[in-house]
């Protein structure tokens, strides 16, 4: 999912889901977005918080990505609740 939010100061970027990122494209993470708090946990316990860059480094069907020098793998469910602004 790719989309551009007009309302917002920096509409000139875009934002997608980390499934649907080209793998090198580096951004920063707006918002999480899920209500289910098990997938919630887990992104907050992966360091995927607001204004964290992020780098995806491989695509699915597990996604490779690093936030603060770390790296991560999540299947695509996960990887469908991260979004990117790049």
């Amino acid at each position: 999912m790719i989309s551009k939010k007009p309302e917002c100061p920096n509409a000139s970027l875009k934002t997608a889901t980390l499934s649907a990122m080209e793998p090198r494209k580096k951004g920063k993470i707006p918002h999480p977005d899920t209500k289910n708090n098990g997938i919630l946990q887990k992104l907050i316990s992966m360091g995927s918080l607001p204004g964290m860059p992020v780098t995806l480094l491989r695509r699915p069907p597990s996604s490779l990505f690093e936030v603060d020098q770390t790296r991560y793998t999540v299947d695509r469910e996960i990887a469908n609740h991260i979004y990117v602004s790049y």
